[in-house]
């Protein structure tokens, strides 16, 4: 009986002292606390508590003596419906205040970061982003699509196709190398989804060695590094560095060279 009254909401020592009153009848707090196994002292609280519940009657006995006497144990049902409205009123309110809780979340915002190992694991983490549900921001350097032993430049093509046929839209910047040159001379997407520019890797030093791609989208940051020894794909997801980096990579498309229309494959 005490495991049903603990589920109904009642703490060990409330249904204990409650059990007790059941069995003794009207009794001053020693008695019940003998009967119930606990201290005087939790004898009292227990019966504190069972009165804000509405548990517990108390009348004056001989003298000055306090007696308690449990409720019918039919109140039990009518204590369970109240928990279960008050419940209730606390779902409806968390409900009404959940855009403004969930405004906090997005403030207070964890980033999520998820990681693969070796071509397919970072092939994986790259088809994530034909998801996305904006423009695609993205560094690139095609200096890995022509290393043999990876064997991206086929699939590069076939992932550049298919994000052209969603029909989702990305600015690149391109590293200005041999690679990057060659790419663009035999570029197989559609330039109405597609608008690159050039940035010489001297003005950007620190990523000139990049070996792949990086992508801003949505709340998002795709890094697909495709250079030896273990290359890797990763997935941060994070509002505030996402945010960051598109102010970033506007700054820098700003100084950008566009390719020239000669340099575009007409289609």
């Amino acid at each position: 009986m005490i495991e049903l009254l603990k589920k109904i909401g009642l703490e060990e020592t409330e249904a204990k002292v409650y059990l007790a009153m059941l069995e003794l009848g009207p009794s001053g707090a020693s008695a019940i606390a003998r009967k119930a196994n606990v201290s005087r002292t939790l004898c009292y609280h227990g019966l504190e508590k069972l009165g804000w519940f509405g548990l517990v009657d108390r009348t004056h006995g001989k003298g000055k003596i306090i007696q308690f006497t449990a409720v019918s144990p039919k109140n039990l049902v009518q204590f369970v419906k109240e928990k279960k409205r008050v419940w209730e009123k606390r779902e409806q309110d968390v409900v009404e205040e959940l855009p403004k809780l969930l405004d906090l979340y997005k403030i207070a915002e964890k980033p999520i970061i998820r990681f693969q190992e070796g071509i397919a694991g970072a092939k994986s983490i790259y088809w994530e982003t034909l998801e996305a549900k904006s423009e695609i921001l993205s560094v690139l350097d095609l200096q890995a699509w022509y290393t043999p032993e990876f064997n991206l430049y086929k699939w590069g093509k076939e992932y550049t196709r298919e994000r052209s046929k969603r029909k989702i839209h990305e600015r690149v910047l391109v590293l200005d190398t041999p690679e990057g040159r060659d790419w663009m001379k035999h570029y197989q997407g559609s330039y109405k989804y597609t608008n690159y520019r050039w940035i010489k890797p001297e003005q950007v030093p620190t990523i000139k060695d990049l070996g792949g791609e990086i992508n801003i989208y949505d709340n998002k940051v795709m890094m697909a590094l495709f250079k030896k020894p273990i290359p890797i794909g990763v997935m941060i997801e994070s509002t505030a560095l996402s945010n960051i980096l598109k102010a970033i990579f506007e700054l820098a498309w700003i100084t950008a060279t566009p390719l020239t229309k000669s340099t575009k494959k007409k289609k």
